[in-house]
């Protein structure tokens, strides 16, 4: 690796192991997280996001189960989500992942917007 990339990789945790396992069966490919918590490190397992950087993925007992690197990442819509977010997230389409976070995002009216993050498998 060059550059920056040749630093320590950052870490990341999903809400499930369930998520962490869809990561690591490579069938999860994207995320979404709040317009505000994007530049925002939660805690020492869950660091800033940052495009092109390399993550260590953790499932709930603190164990690390997968490396991804951040390949792109998309402000959207919650009346226009896009294609490659919701079959990232392994929905069958819109309305489904609509359904799936709901919940996760506090019951968004049509005009809220978010960040979605795609990734890959690094490892």
């Amino acid at each position: 690796m060059t550059g920056d990339m040749a630093k320590e990789n950052k870490r990341i945790q999903f809400v499930s192991d369930t998520l962490v396992q869809q990561i690591v069966d490579k069938r999860k490919t994207a995320s979404v997280v709040d317009l505000d918590e994007v530049d925002v490190a939660e805690d020492e397992y869950n660091d800033a996001l940052v495009v092109g950087q390399f993550y260590d993925v953790y499932d709930s007992g603190l164990v690390r189960q997968a490396t991804i690197r951040i390949i792109a990442m998309e402000l959207c819509r919650w009346n226009s989500i896009p294609e490659r977010l919701w079959r990232g997230e392994t929905n069958t389409n819109a309305d489904e992942f609509r359904e799936d976070h709901v919940g996760f995002f506090s019951d968004p009216d049509d005009n809220f917007e978010f960040v979605a993050f795609y990734f890959e498998l690094a490892e």
